[in-house]
């Protein structure tokens, strides 16, 4: 989606591409917020085109060639987002959830959907943050974006960010705030008029937590289903899914549902067979999951700035590297646990820790995104591939 303030046309909804599977166009379909999408299983998987659009400063990313699964997401966040469109209060959406499940990619679908252009004809002002932000930059960025370069010379953060509340006052716009560590670090973005909205991603309960007005206000994005997992893997290793159906269902079972895992693993088994190679035993590595984390990232993970691709694990250690010595140790010693899936409770917690009490280090290996607490079974869940990561910094001996 462009800025309509800088005099560019607003993203033709015909810039996206919607695949239905080669179902007929009269077959049964549904309209979720201008994506066609069938009903059927084999129309779960969305393919966009890239948008024709020129990046400039607070633009959103270019959203992903591939994305499946997501139908249902995107709707129940569309519909979210359309409150503001009443101008009704500020609407504040933060989405968390596992490292690698696609945070980023849902938020940048949203920033380009026709339907998101239709309720926020002002535009969207994107920014991705990490741990450690240069937030007067990209305070600036957004200034930029909204015709003003005067925002460096600010005195301070608070300052800056007045100045852009001053300028979206009687906007409509869409803020997006990616990849937020620190929530005083979402603070100064905070700046939405009326008929705004915004919206969060964070991988940190809490971060979400302290962000979000309510709980109801946190939408918790879902690993895949074992079916959407492996239309998934078909399409990016078609070949695989069909000559080993049952050893590619155990697959994606095995790596329960996560599309960081799914993406790598069907981009190492369709290089593995386009050389003509037996595939099993790569299969039998991936459920292990070293492989993945000595993998490459997607591309879309690029680190633009070093220009460098990082491995599954370089992702990964971005939040395990900000644990204290001693919950960072706690968190690979739940690697003895076996990802099918990894689940246990405060008890065995404790045990394996040899610890009195073992809350504090479980409520902040929850709040960075490590650990979840499941309700519905009383006991707290670990990724496979994070138990994979945990695995790996396990000391020699």
């Amino acid at each position: 989606m462009t800025d309509q303030s800088e005099g560019q046309e607003p993203e033709s909804p015909n810039s996206v591409t919607h695949v239905s599977g080669g179902v007929n166009a009269n077959a049964d379909r549904m309209d979720i917020g201008g994506d066609v999408v069938g009903r059927d299983k084999i129309t779960q998987t969305i393919i966009h085109e890239a948008p024709r659009f020129v990046s400039t400063p607070g633009s959103a990313p270019r959203p992903p060639s591939l994305v499946i699964g997501r139908e249902d997401d995107l709707q129940q966040l569309k519909a979210r987002l359309s409150k503001a469109h009443q101008f009704s209060p500020q609407v504040l959406t933060a989405i968390r959830g596992w490292p690698g499940i696609g945070k980023t990619t849902i938020a940048a679908m949203l920033a380009h959907d026709p339907e998101v252009a239709t309720a926020f004809p002002d535009g969207v002002l994107w920014v991705s943050l990490g741990p450690k932000p240069d937030l007067f930059s990209e305070l600036a960025a957004w200034g930029r974006a909204l015709g003003n370069n005067e925002l460096l010379r600010a005195k301070t953060l608070e300052e800056a960010s007045a100045q852009l509340a001053a300028m979206l006052r009687n906007k409509r716009r869409l803020l997006i705030i990616d990849d937020v560590w620190e929530a005083e670090h979402a603070m100064p973005f905070k700046v939405g008029g009326q008929g705004c909205a915004t919206l969060i991603t964070t991988r940190e309960n809490k971060v979400a937590q302290a962000l979000a007005p309510t709980a109801n206000d946190i939408y918790r994005l879902p690993v895949l289903t074992d079916d959407k997992a492996l239309d998934l893997l078909q399409a990016l290793a078609p070949s695989v899914v069909l000559d080993y159906p049952a050893a590619s269902r155990e697959l994606v079972h095995e790596l329960e549902g996560l599309p960081l895992a799914l993406q790598v693993a069907g981009h190492l088994l369709h290089v593995e067979a386009s050389y003509g190679f037996n595939v099993s035993d790569l299969i039998k590595e991936l459920h292990e999951g070293t492989a993945l984390l000595e993998a490459q990232a997607p591309a879309d993970r690029t680190d633009l700035a070093n220009e460098t691709t990082p491995t599954v694990a370089v992702l990964l250690q971005r939040s395990t590297d900000r644990l204290e010595v001693v919950a960072r140790e706690c968190y690979a010693y739940l690697g003895v646990f076996a990802p099918k899936p990894a689940t246990f409770d405060l008890e065995a917690m404790k045990a394996v820790w040899a610890v009195d009490d073992p809350k504090p280090i479980a409520r902040t290996l929850v709040d960075r995104g490590l650990l979840e607490f499941v309700p519905e079974r009383g006991r707290y869940q670990m990724h496979a591939l994070l138990v994979a990561h945990a695995k790996s910094l396990l000391p020699e001996d």
